[in-house]
């Protein structure tokens, strides 16, 4: 009896234990659930804060469940996360907003990521997020909120937090309307200030797309609906991680003593405005300057819309760089005050910045996208891999894998020299019939052999040399069924980037203003 006594006050005593660690416990934020895939320690809520921390190879083995096979330790991810239970649709209006506090402590550099060219400084990206959003399919990640120690904490590379300023708390706000089609909007704040802007565009839309950020260019990802995943992931390399230099196991470097972030006052809103009142008034004040000088804004009520931005910037002519190329909420103010000086009523009318001539639609639709680039900016060479699928050719012959290479001349907007690089591996027989057809080959720092289409300039038009019959007999079925887009059909491959805006997103402004220039028909690209 003193035995089981004792066996019963001690199982009481834990009974009282647990019941007050139940009754001090602190729900997560309202509305989220933990990910069935963390692998590091389980998120906690202790006094309103949610405390995330992350451990280096602490990964889960669940399956993904999408037929692949896949898993987080095969593929080196770790994480800690909760996702919002519902999913935001096409058409709504929400606001996402938390505060957030990364430990002091934190010491993870990132990496060096050739495909992140020309969207972060140096190409210096981040495995490291905190913040996403997804959309239903693999690889469709949408936004995500990064940071390290040399961007700090951004988004789409726009600084939120200063990494000196780490271990302070720092409000993230992100306001959109998701959208797939130019009715969509997007606002991202830090402390109360814009950091990022966009209006009239689709939202459902990676902005950086590349296939390490969880997105695939190439792809037809049209996403209706959007999950909101907040915590630490540290993403890893990948399951074939021995195919790339200098990493040791499919993981990135997770500090010994773990990553620590904490968030609290985390809320989902649905139903918001783009425009606060006082941006709505400064909006409303222009749109009236905008009718009073003849311009026809859609609405004078304040509300943001196509109409008002297109008179915005086609209503009065000003000198070059004085106004912004689009009306957004960052670029307001400037609009508001040009618009609002007495002389402005006697400038001549303008012309929309950026205004686009209408490309024809090309014969075959490519979704085509920009995967790396070495080259970036106004730099005078280019170098970018591009990859695209072929609408309605067959299995096997239904890919462009390639790489423009060639220098660019301002003067003119034009290539002085142009070459499309097959990244398909050549075989020798391959390489010394091609060589008979009179066309070329490079060998890559591999060992590999590729083929060299060297474009020849004659004024506005290119094009390759001759015996392109010959050549595409000389290849194998997949090299061969490339050869005529970049030889002779390479006006379909420009038109379709005009056609869905990828060629906006080219991070070379010459290749930029070349794709342009050839779907609108001012420049020639074989036949």
């Amino acid at each position: 009896m003193l035995k089981n006594h004792i066996v019963g006050l001690a199982v009481g005593g834990l009974m009282v234990f647990v019941t007050q660690a139940v009754a001090t416990a602190d729900p997560l934020p309202k509305g989220f659930e933990r990910h069935t895939f963390n692998g590091s320690v389980r998120p906690e809520v202790k006094n309103g804060v949610t405390r995330f921390e992350i451990f280096d190879r602490q990964c889960s083995n669940v399956d993904y469940g999408d037929g692949r096979g896949e898993n987080d330790c095969r593929n080196g991810n770790v994480r800690s996360t909760i996702r919002y239970t519902r999913d935001m649709k096409i058409g709504e209006s929400v606001q996402y907003k938390f505060d957030f506090r990364l430990d002091p402590t934190f010491g993870y550099k990132g990496w060096h990521n050739n495909s992140a060219n020309g969207f972060y400084p140096d190409g210096w990206d981040s495995h490291l997020r905190f913040a996403s959003w997804e959309g239903p399919a693999v690889h469709n990640f949408i936004y995500m909120l990064k940071a390290d120690t040399r961007n700090g904490v951004n988004f789409l590379a726009r600084q939120c937090q200063k990494p000196e300023d780490f271990g302070k708390w720092a409000t993230f706000s992100l306001k959109i309307r998701w959208a797939s089609d130019e009715s969509g909007w997007v606002t991202a704040s830090c402390d109360n200030k814009v950091i990022y802007a966009a209006e009239d565009e689709a939202t459902n839309q990676a902005p950086h797309c590349w296939e390490s950020n969880e997105c695939e260019p190439q792809s037809n990802r049209d996403p209706k609906s959007f999950n909101f995943i907040l915590g630490p992931v540290m993403m890893g390399w990948g399951h074939d991680w021995r195919s790339y230099d200098n990493h040791t196991s499919q993981f990135d470097v997770v500090q010994p003593e773990g990553i620590r972030i904490d968030v609290r006052n985390v809320s989902v809103t649905r139903g918001v405005n783009a425009y606060s009142a006082e941006k709505a008034g400064l909006l409303k004040r222009l749109q009236q300057q905008l009718a009073h000088l003849g311009c026809k804004p859609g609405n004078v009520e304040g509300k943001p819309d196509k109409a008002t931005r297109q008179a915005a910037l086609s209503c009065r002519k000003f000198d070059s760089g004085l106004l912004p190329e689009a009306l957004n909420l960052t670029t307001l103010q400037a609009f508001a005050d040009a618009y609002a000086k007495p002389e402005t009523a006697s400038l001549p009318s303008g012309h929309a910045a950026g205004a686009e001539s209408v490309s024809s639609k090309p014969r075959t639709y490519i979704k085509l996208g920009e995967m790396l680039a070495m080259k970036t900016g106004k730099d005078t060479k280019v170098n970018s891999n591009f990859f695209g699928k072929i609408k309605g050719a067959k299995k096997g012959q239904n890919e462009l894998d390639f790489i423009i290479l060639g220098q660019f001349d301002y003067t003119d907007n034009s290539f002085s020299q142009l070459s499309f690089l097959l990244q398909d591996n050549l075989s020798k027989a391959e390489v010394n019939a091609a060589a008979k057809c009179g066309y070329g080959t490079i060998r890559f720092p591999d060992g590999t052999d590729h083929l060299e289409i060297s474009m020849q300039r004659s004024g506005n038009t290119f094009s390759s040399p001759p015996r392109t019959d010959c050549l595409i007999h000389a290849l194998g079925k997949r090299p061969a069924s490339q050869v005529p887009y970049l030889t002779t059909g390479f006006a379909d491959l420009a038109k379709s980037m005009v056609s869905d805006g990828g060629w906006k997103k080219l991070r070379h402004e010459g290749l930029k203003i070349f794709v342009k220039r050839v779907a609108d028909g001012e420049i020639t690209v074989g036949g």
